[in-house]
């Protein structure tokens, strides 16, 4: 028996059904394409030390939890503390520990250590050709906000810090398209918010400029059509969280205007009177707390109730937008076959747009839950998961 199949005989595995809800599938989980395995990182209580990976089989549907120290039996305080980020690239699984100041890379199929590479405050990752890509607040977590953060670049190969670029304060998310390397800036630490996104020229890698978006900017999401979606949680108390969006080829943020008519041609967009590219209404309505994209599809989770702490008052939305189309639908979590969550916290949907995954971060003190829904948002399946599930990867 080689090392992976004693790792899996291991490892707690969850076979398929609900764990959390009794009713039956109503639909049938399908295999996303080629898709062999979506990894959950679970960011664990900040400075517990309880951050953990899971995976999801799509070959026999099994669920399998706590994996790091099952397949590390000899790697001391195990995973680390506070998740923030999880991919697979270059044949290795990255996972963004910001509380334990390290990048965590392990063999992709065995989950098997291979380095830690030490980047404080890390926060997110990208990746384009041999290098990665982490967004760092540039000091410890618990440090004031009055610094500005870096953007580390690593070789992949290597696996050592080939550079570093200063950006701006606590930088989030990062995104790599076409020679440039995208950062949302939050300013989530200073007295403010920082409201700019860092653009950096990949090759000569320098900051090249910065664009106002919103304050709080925090994940992007882009899509097929030369745009980046950028969410904002807004200042939690006046200003509503929100999307913005970024034309790359114009280098604008397109703007929202009444009556705004939909032009055709090789890019569907909305035209003003004076024909600048800008978005229908419904943008500003869209509250936001994650979010993903297929490319074709932005799919986003939010709460119209999110300053009402009342408990039970949440009004959880799933949205579905169109990128091509600029449409958009609202379900009403109750609605679906994801009725039963308490907190949604985070979401993953296949490329063929067949399955959709959505976790459930319970009380932020205990395991939460994934469920995966169909096509048609109905249920197909859940499993209990570790503390805050909140970040995926795959490994086709």
């Amino acid at each position: 028996m080689n090392r992976f199949s004693s790792f899996v005989l291991t490892a707690v595995v969850i076979l398929t059904g609900s764990c959390m809800n009794s009713k039956p599938p109503v639909g049938v989980l399908p295999e996303p394409g080629e898709l062999g395995r979506l990894y959950i990182l679970n960011e664990g209580v900040m400075g517990m030390g309880n951050s953990s990976i899971d995976f999801y089989d799509f070959a026999d549907g099994t669920y399998v939890t706590d994996a790091f120290p099952a397949a590390n039996p000899d790697v001391p305080f195990g995973l680390g503390d506070t998740g923030n980020d999880l991919a697979v690239y270059g044949g290795k699984l990255w996972a963004v520990m910001n509380g334990s100041n390290l990048v965590e890379v392990m063999d992709a199929l065995t989950i098997e250590h291979i380095m830690d590479i030490d980047v404080p405050a890390c926060r997110n990752i990208t990746f384009s050709g041999r290098y990665a890509y982490v967004t760092s607040w540039a000091g410890n977590v618990s440090d004031d906000g009055d610094r500005t953060g870096m953007v580390y670049r690593i070789d992949i190969n290597s696996l050592s810090i080939a550079g570093t670029v200063e950006v701006g304060y606590q930088p989030e998310d990062i995104a790599a398209l076409d020679g440039k390397i995208y950062v949302a800036n939050s300013g989530g630490m200073t007295d403010g918010y920082d409201n700019r996104l860092s653009i950096i020229d990949e090759e000569s890698f320098s900051l090249e400029r910065t664009v106002e978006i919103a304050a709080n900017i925090c994940d992007i999401a882009p899509d097929a059509y030369g745009r980046l979606w950028i969410s904002s949680p807004g200042d939690y108390y006046s200003v509503h969280s929100g999307i913005y969006v970024y034309d790359i080829a114009s280098g604008t943020v397109l703007k929202s205007e009444p009556g705004a008519v939909l032009q055709s041609g090789a890019g569907v967009s909305f035209k003003s009177e004076s024909g600048a590219n800008i978005l229908p209404e419904w943008i500003n309505d869209i509250r936001v707390s994650s979010m993903y994209s297929t490319g074709s599809h932005l799919w986003v989770l939010g709460n119209e109730n999110e300053w009402d702490y009342t408990a039970g008052a949440g009004k959880y939305c799933l949205y579905t937008i169109d990128c091509q189309a600029l449409t958009m639908t609202r379900t009403e979590l109750s609605r679906t076959g994801a009725e039963s969550i308490s907190n949604p916290y985070g979401i993953w949907v296949s490329p063929d747009e067949k399955t959709i995954a959505i976790t459930d971060a319970a009380s932020y003190t205990e395991p939460g839950y994934i469920l995966f829904l169909d096509a048609n948002l109905n249920f197909v399946s859940s499993f209990q998961t570790g503390f805050l599930p909140g970040h995926f990867a795959v490994l086709e």
